[in-house]
């Protein structure tokens, strides 16, 4: 019997190692640049196929992102717009949405280019872009208005009244003269004055000042020498009440008891100013009587400041400004 010595079994394992071990490229289309191409090695145990692809571009971005991306969430409208300018190239776009609750502008810094896609399996649509650099700015309400549109609508005693109104009284203004008299001024008002007076005129009030305001809310204990004209409709059975009762200060004198106001507040922080003008109200609710103060139409001023500010930033940054959500 033949046995093979230590040194043939050695060259014999080396032999095996030397077939087994070797690891085969067989993707030879790659190069430094060449990220388009998989790389595929052939490794031992069995020259199993495995693709390295992913391993290596995820080491050559190590140093160097192969493209941008992330969102960057601004907290002022300078800041988007500056961001804009810094980033934006052909294809970049604004994206404004005016929701209740979230208003927001969004820029997409690498967006894809105009024009109808192209396919191509060799080289790709040449216009399309990843869309992943981008910056949101979501409008934050302010708190002026915040705390006006929490109190608009809702009954308050006497006493809730007063207290909000000498809290926030700075927010109250004086009507300008054009509003008072256009008789007088009327040539001289302006588009948001005009409007300001078919209000009035359509809710059958006039304007309060802040001093009024303000005597009002230091008087409401509230002592009401109560006058009530009641009045029934035979044809639909609908009651209606006329509140003729005159609010007494602590002297006894009447309160004047304006039936509008006007407040300027910022609809959002560190924004423009607008003046509003609110309704004043009262109702009898068994043996009280409960206040209302009602913001006219806060929704036209919502959408005001929000228009403005979106030009505004399309104007800053010569960017397209589309209305809408992006793709996700």
């Amino acid at each position: 019997m033949n046995y093979d010595t230590p040194e043939n079994i050695a060259q014999t394992v080396a032999k095996i190692m030397e077939q087994g071990g070797e690891v085969d490229i067989l993707s030879n289309e790659m190069t430094d640049r060449d990220l388009a191409s998989p790389l595929l090695i052939a490794v031992p145990e069995g020259q199993r196929l495995t693709d390295f692809t992913k391993e290596l571009r995820a080491a050559q971005s190590y140093m160097k992102p192969h493209h941008r991306e992330g969102t960057a969430k601004l907290t002022t409208l300078e800041s988007v717009i500056t961001w804009a300018n810094r980033f934006k190239g052909e294809g970049s776009v604004l994206y404004a949405k005016n929701d209740d609750d979230a208003p927001s502008l969004t820029c997409i810094a690498d967006y894809h280019l105009s024009g109808a896609s192209i396919v191509d399996v060799n080289t790709g649509d040449p216009t399309a872009r990843h869309g992943k650099h981008r910056a949101i700015y979501s409008f934050p309400l302010s708190k002026k208005w915040q705390a006006w549109m929490k109190m608009s609508g809702t009954a308050q005693s006497g006493v809730e009244m007063g207290a909000f109104l000498e809290d926030n009284i700075l927010d109250v203004i004086d009507p300008p003269i054009q509003v008072t008299s256009p008789g007088i001024a009327g040539s001289e008002a302006s588009e948001a004055e005009l409007r300001l007076i078919d209000i009035a005129r359509r809710l059958e009030g006039g304007y309060g000042t802040g001093a009024q305001l303000l005597g009002m809310a230091k008087s409401f204990t509230v002592n009401e020498a109560a006058d009530y004209a009641v009045t029934n409709n035979s044809t639909t059975g609908e009651a209606s009440i006329q509140i003729k009762s005159e609010h007494l200060d602590s002297n006894g004198a009447p309160i004047r008891v304006p039936k509008l106001f006007l407040i300027a507040i910022p609809v959002f922080e560190g924004g423009a100013i607008f003046r509003l003008p609110v309704r004043f109200q009262y109702r009898k609710a068994g043996p009280t009587v409960k206040f209302f103060l009602t913001i006219h139409e806060p929704t036209h001023a919502k959408d005001v400041a929000f228009n403005e500010a979106i030009k505004d930033a399309a104007d800053q940054t010569e960017l397209p400004l589309l209305i809408g959500s992006p793709e996700a």
